[in-house]
Order: structure tokens, then C-alpha cells, then sequence
């Protein structure tokens, strides 16, 4: 059943693929003051249910004389789901300054019912390894900014804060432990470093794109736990022809010190594909993948990806999730040809779990 399902979610989302293309105007080789993107979805998965929602990305240059800058970008997105998760948002990027200047601003706010897993000693769970799977609602609204210059050839270097207050309660019914509510305020603030050599910021064909951000919560400036943050990506493009190339990616992100249950790192969505289910969650999350990007006819594209990964809290093997393999694909069309804009929809299978993904532009561009 979850099978047929699967191919009727498919079938009808290519189907809204193909029906929000259409709303381009036909001479989209000529970029306009502001060029649209978007994609109503239409999805289920097995944590949250059905869903319905949209992603809509408006593309500008924010000095039409400044031909060094890559395009801009300000989104909106919100989803509902059966289970009664939803959350919307608005992200930005802006380039500006022939590419001296960047910046990223995202304000967001979700209602999550979750699920995670718990140990629970001389308690027969429902997994292999013991463990109960328990449900969870979190409450919280997100803000990220960051900043950086260009401080010597393609490599940026600034500041990021973000903050947020979640409030987190846990089902603890029918297991021999009380789960008490968890609130925090988290207030952060650390660097934010890139090295970008890559040709196009939403479909890079060459080039190299790696990241290094460090994240501080004190409990001096307001944090209600206090721990740190290091989150790094690396990210190179090879290019075989015109219509394919490969992308190989190392992804790493760590949390130490009195981490709560709130700053913990989740195996999902780009890294990686394939795990919907918040069954590994751990201090730190390591992976390595690869895709490859396939121009196959006219507009029309697909890729194929998978990977490696693993969850764990220390390098004792604390709570570690043991190898996670993901393997996926995706179809692409190109929707605003004068910016080299993609979107599309990737289905990812993972160790017991699967994931459908929509997206404007590629994967690893976050």
C-alpha cells in the first residue's frame, strides 16, 4: 500500500512540476527586474502524513550594472500536515557590491509533532536496538542573520547571530519514564567563513564552494543552555560536458557542551536524503556524498544521488547510529532559463525510511 502510494504522490507531483513551469512567460531568456519560481507540494511521508504547501523564490539583481554579483534571492515557504505539523517562513540572499558583499536573513516560525528515540534501561522497546519511539511538539520561531565581506579572492569572512525559543513536550505515556518539558531560549552568535569559486550560485557547473561557521550559546548573554556549535561543508563540481557533471560533498556538523534536546543535529533533508523519521539524532553528524546532474533533454534534467553518513554524540560511540546509507533520484526542469534556475523533485531511500523532496535550485547550495 505505502508502495502505490508513493508512485500516486510521484505521478502527482510531476504533475504540479509541470503546472507551475507553465506560469513562465515564454521568452524567459531575457532576465526581467524580478524573475519567479514556484512549486505547490503535494507529499506524504511516514512522520508527519499527508502534506500540502509551496516554495515561491523571487530572483533579482539588486544593481542591474553590477554583472559580477550572482542573483539575489527572497523566499517564501510554509506546509501543513495531517498530523498537524506546519511552519512557514522567509529566507533571503543578497549579493551586492560586484560580490564583496553577502548576506543571509531567515524568519521562520514551525509547530512540530515529531517523534525521536530513547533509551529507556530493562525497558523492552519497539526497535531492534531497545529503544522506545516516543512522540514529541515543539513550538518555536527562528531568526538567522549573517554578513561577510570578501577578505582575499573568493574567500568571505563575517558574523552570523540567530535566536530562538522553543518549547518542547514529550509523550511520555505508556513508557516507565517522565519525559519533563523542555523550554529554552537560544541566543547565538560566531563566525560565518566561505570560500566560493563556484560559476553559478544556484546551478554550479565548476568550481568549489566550502564553508566553515562556529556557533557560541552563553548563558551570559540570555541562553538557557550553554554549548557550541561547528558546522563545515565542502562541496566540489566537476563538469564533463554541457549537459552532466558530478558533485562530490564532505558535510560535517558538531555540537559540544551541555547540548539540549533542541540543539541536537538530525541525519535529514540535503544531508542526508533518504531519512524522514528523526530516528538518528546525536551531538554530531558526519557524511559524505555524491550527484550526479544530467541535462538530458531541452529544459528537462535528472539526477542521481547517495551517500554515506553517521550520528553519534562523542568518539567513545556514544549513542552512535552505526553507517547510514542513502541513494536517490530527482527530475529537474529549468524554470527561468536567463538566471540557469532549476526546480524539481528528488525521492531518497535510507535505511528503513524514504524521503520526497521539492526544491528550487540544486541540492548543497543551503
Amino acid at each position: 500500500m505505502k508502495k502505490k502510494l508513493l508512485v500516486i504522490v510521484l505521478l502527482f507531483s510531476l504533475l504540479n512540476l509541470v503546472f507551475s513551469q507553465k506560469k513562465q512567460v515564454r521568452n524567459d531568456s531575457i532576465k526581467k527586474k524580478i524573475d519567479f519560481a514556484v512549486i505547490p507540494m503535494v507529499s506524504y511521508n511516514n512522520s508527519f502524513g499527508g502534506q500540502i504547501g509551496f516554495m515561491s523564490n523571487g530572483f533579482f539583481d539588486i544593481n542591474k550594472e553590477d554583472t559580477i554579483s550572482p542573483t539575489s534571492m527572497v523566499g517564501i515557504f510554509g506546509s501543513y500536515f495531517t498530523n498537524s505539523t506546519f511552519f512557514f517562513g522567509v529566507i533571503s540572499k543578497n549579493y551586492f557590491a560586484e560580490d564583496k558583499w553577502r548576506t543571509r536573513t531567515v524568519l521562520a516560525y514551525g509547530n512540530i509533532e515529531f517523534q525521536t528515540y530513547v533509551d529507556v534501561p530493562g525497558y523492552l522497546g519497539e526497535t531492534e536496538a531497545g529503544s522506545v519511539i516516543i512522540d514529541y511538539n515543539t513550538k518555536v520561531p527562528f531568526i538567522y542573520l549573517s554578513g561577510m565581506r570578501e577578505i582575499f579572492n573568493k574567500i568571505y569572512g563575517g558574523v552570523q547571530v540567530s535566536y530562538s525559543q522553543s518549547k518542547t513536550e514529550f509523550n511520555s505515556d505508556g513508557i516507565p519514564v517522565d519525559i519533563p518539558t523542555e523550554t529554552e531560549h537560544l541566543f547565538g552568535f560566531g563566525l560565518d567563513s566561505e570560500f566560493d569559486s563556484r560559476d553559478n550560485i544556484m546551478n554550479p557547473h565548476t568550481g568549489m564552494n566550502a564553508i566553515l561557521q562556529t556557533t557560541s550559546y552563553l548563558e551570559a548573554l540570555g541562553s538557557s543552555s550553554e554549548y557550541h556549535r561547528i558546522k563545515a561543508a565542502f562541496n566540489k563540481f566537476f563538469k564533463f560536458n554541457t549537459k552532466s557533471i558530478l558533485v562530490a560533498r564532505l558535510y560535517a556538523v558538531a555540537s559540544v557542551g551541555d547540548v539540549p534536546f533542541s540543539g541536537q543535529n538530525i541525519v535529514s533533508r540535503d544531508d542526508m536524503r533518504g531519512y524522514s523519521k528523526g530516528e538518528y539524532r546525536a551531538n554530531q553528524v558526519y557524511n559524505i556524498q555524491t550527484e550526479y546532474r544530467w541535462n538530458f533533454y531541452n529544459k528537462w534534467g535528472v539526477v542521481f544521488f547517495g551517500g554515506l553518513g553517521l550520528a553519534t554524540d562523542d568518539f567513545q560511540g556514544n549513542n552512535y547510529s552505526g553507517i547510514l546509507p542513502s541513494i536517490g533520484t530527482g527530475i529537474r526542469f529549468k524554470a527561468i532559463v536567463s538566471r540557469n534556475i532549476n526546480i524539481g523533485i528528488d525521492v531518497a531511500k535510507g535505511k528503513n525510511d524514504w524521503g520526497l523532496y521539492f526544491r528550487i535550485g540544486e541540492a548543497f547550495g543551503r
